[in-house]
C-alpha cells in the first residue's frame, strides 16, 4: 500500500463528525473545522510515510 486509501479518510471523518456531535456537542461549524484538521493531519502522516519510504528505497 503506497498511499492511505480515500476510504480510510472518509471513515475517519465520519467517525469524527459523529463523536464531536454526539458526545462532545460541537456545533456544525466546529465539527467542520475538526474534520478539516483531522483530514490535514491524515494527509501529513501520509506524506511523511511516503517520504520516509522513498528515502529508504533511495539508499
Amino acid at each position: 500500500m503506497k498511499n492511505l486509501p480515500f476510504v480510510v479518510t472518509l471513515v475517519v471523518s465520519l467517525v469524527t463528525v459523529f463523536v464531536c456531535g454526539e458526545f462532545l456537542g460541537f456545533p456544525w461549524w466546529l465539527r467542520l473545522l475538526t474534520v478539516a484538521a483531522v483530514g490535514l493531519a491524515l494527509e501529513a502522516v501520509n506524506q511523511a510515510v511516503g517520504r520516509a519510504r522513498a528515502g529508504r528505497r533511495a539508499r
